[in-house]
């Protein structure tokens, strides 16, 4: 019987057949409206339309916790569907993600959606922060062994989760969150742009694309400033960090824009400058007061998630900390994260992050299919015959 990873985020979904790598999809985990010709469009129908001005967004998460689920069960046929995968739910067991300390209703509501609504075989359910941890291994030690202790920084849509754990199970004690995330960053740089440029408060689609495409982490950022100081795109000012970036027409051949280059042809283009706003946006991981958010930075968080686990694991906890996320994307990040919590220690702080960090929970998820559940798979009969109350404290225990 196939199984079906799907890593739910709030922002896209990542979803293939555990036992064929090349079937992994990235499916937006919403509805769109059109602003022009006002046509709705699900998940990664969106791919068909020119029309991405001013798009309207229905997502099925609020803060982080999915909350519309008319919305989701749209894009989960879409997925489901002939169309992408072609999955007969009662013949595929599921492995799904869910939020770090995800509400007990909502859990409910999951379980009863895929037994119930979809008559799935069998489910295995668990934060992404879980599965991201699995490959731990293979960022390590190359596949050889799994650390006995480590911390994932998960860097999602809605927040930052800091969720440590000790022998494969999460120390709730330790699990921390950072309210900033990717959809924080996309606005952040819409307000920004808007307030010197041009007015892209309505280019929610546009501006996401433009931050994946620019942004990074700086590793020194008072040099950064300094140096970018009268920067203009990279046509006044003279930096080597400023940049011009095409904004789409909306056309076949320019539906998403792309960076300037000289060989570029840029007749009857309108071009957004970029300079300092491509790392001082992402700064706000690291300084959530910067825009209005009294908590710690991901690095301090990071300490303060270590320091509520026992004494004995610190060390190996700092030596084992592991980056993922879609929004974890951004060059510099895992080099930054690294140095501003080796400030905060005298362990030794080691950071990870793989080569698409996006993927990890969903790699890590195939590859928990691939060694076997056990007695965490829950069979469409095991629920049936302990209820969705007790199916909930089932899936605690391996968490």
């Amino acid at each position: 019987m196939q199984t079906l990873v799907l890593d739910n985020g709030s922002f896209a979904i990542k979803c293939g057949y555990a036992e064929d790598p090349a079937s992994l999809r990235t499916i937006p985990n919403s509805v769109m409206r059109t602003k022009r010709s006002k046509r709705m469009y699900i998940g990664d129908l969106i791919d068909a339309t020119t029309d991405l001005s001013g798009l309207y967004y229905r997502s099925p998460f609020e803060r982080g916790y999915l909350v519309h689920w008319d919305v989701e069960l749209a894009v989960w046929d879409r997925v489901i569907s002939g169309d992408v995968l072609a999955c007969t739910p009662s013949e595929t067991n599921l492995v799904l993600t869910e939020p770090v300390n995800n509400l007990h209703q909502i859990q409910r509501s999951l379980d009863e959606i895929v037994f119930e609504e979809y008559q799935f075989a069998s489910l295995v359910r668990a934060p992404a922060s879980r599965f991201s941890m699995l490959t731990a291994s293979d960022l390590i030690y190359n596949g050889k062994l799994l650390p006995q202790c480590v911390l994932v920084v998960d860097v999602g849509h809605a927040f930052t989760h800091i969720v440590p754990y000790c022998n494969q199970r999460q120390i709730i004690q330790g699990i921390r969150r950072v309210d900033v995330g990717g959809r924080l960053l996309t606005n952040y740089l819409k307000e920004t742009v808007s307030f010197r440029y041009w007015d892209m408060m309505d280019e929610t689609f546009i501006m996401n694309i433009v931050k994946e495409k620019c942004c990074f982490v700086s590793q020194d950022f008072k040099r950064d400033i300094e140096a970018t100081r009268g920067c203009i795109g990279r046509r006044k000012g003279n930096s080597s960090l400023g940049l011009e970036y095409v904004l789409p027409d909306f056309t076949t051949n320019n539906k998403h824009g792309f960076v300037l280059d000289d060989q570029s042809d840029i007749s009857d283009s309108q071009l957004l400058p970029l300079c300092n706003e491509r790392f001082a946006i992402p700064e706000a991981l690291f300084y959530p007061m910067d825009v209005g958010i009294e908590q710690a930075g991901i690095h301090q968080a990071v300490e303060q998630a270590i320091n509520a686990c026992p004494l004995e694991m610190h060390r190996l906890l700092f030596a084992n900390i592991i980056v993922t996320g879609g929004s974890a994307n951004m060059p510099g990040l895992s080099e930054r994260l690294q140095s501003e919590i080796q400030k905060l220690t005298a362990y030794k702080a080691r950071v990870f992050m793989s080569s698409d960090p996006m993927f990890q929970a969903w790699q890590g998820a195939c590859k928990a299919a691939a060694e076997g559940v056990g007695d965490w798979r829950l069979t469409k009969g095991q629920y049936e015959e302990m209820g969705a109350e007790r199916a909930i404290l089932h899936y605690i225990t391996y968490i």
